[in-house]
């Protein structure tokens, strides 16, 4: 059974009966319907106890849940600032279990494409945390980009797909993340655009300090 995961919902439910959310009795059916998940889930070893990436992606309302709960106080000092951090990682955790993707390569992502800022969007219109396209993040099922929850796990699912396609290279794979997968079969090569270029630099830079 995944503790940490426990850990994280009893949080939320916690914070919701704290801060007198009207919306207390619908949280309390979320925690126990995803705690029960986890408890169902912890009998099956090949499910390796981890909450199903589609459960998110396909349950906005769920999602949304979670969300209120992580912007339910705003960062407002230390502590806080180190809660929204661990939310934060927590997902990344999950959604590196969810698609065999390693964790520290999506922070790495992030840090790059928005710095932790989920309401981020870029002259271009990418969205949320991992810089999400509308269609991109529709083709992945993500229905609220500036979801923590949904942005995270469609970002590392997209990252996955890069990294299948490109046999594992994280240069190409990265490259593509930033200027798609056709500029990457094109030039059969990082793009010669010096945006991507610098992206794929700083992004491996994190993942490798």
């Amino acid at each position: 059974m995944n503790v940490q995961s426990i850990y994280h919902l009893m949080q939320m439910q916690a914070m919701s009966t704290l801060t007198g959310n009207s919306n207390t009795n619908d949280t309390e059916t979320d925690f126990s319907q995803l705690l029960q998940s986890l408890i169902g889930n912890s009998s099956d070893t090949s499910n390796k106890s981890e909450i199903p990436a589609e459960y998110f992606l396909n349950n906005p309302e769920t999602a949304q849940s979670i969300r209120s709960q992580l912007n339910a106080n705003p960062v407002t000092d230390i502590s806080d600032n180190t809660r929204f951090t661990s939310d934060i990682s927590a997902i990344i955790e999950q959604a590196a279990n969810q698609y065999n993707v390693d964790p520290q390569l999506i922070d790495a992502v992030i840090q790059t494409e928005s710095n932790y800022n989920q309401q981020a969007v870029s002259h271009a219109g990418a969205q949320g945390l991992m810089q999400l396209m509308p269609e991109t993040a529709k083709g992945l099922g993500v229905q609220n980009p500036f979801d923590p929850v949904e942005n995270i796990l469609g970002g590392a699912k997209y990252l996955k797909q890069m990294l299948d396609r490109y046999d594992g290279n994280k240069t190409l794979a990265l490259a593509a993340y930033n200027a798609g997968p056709g500029n990457v079969d094109k030039y059969n090569d990082v793009p010669p655009f010096s945006e991507t270029q610098s992206y794929v630099q700083k992004v491996l830079g994190k993942y490798l300090a």
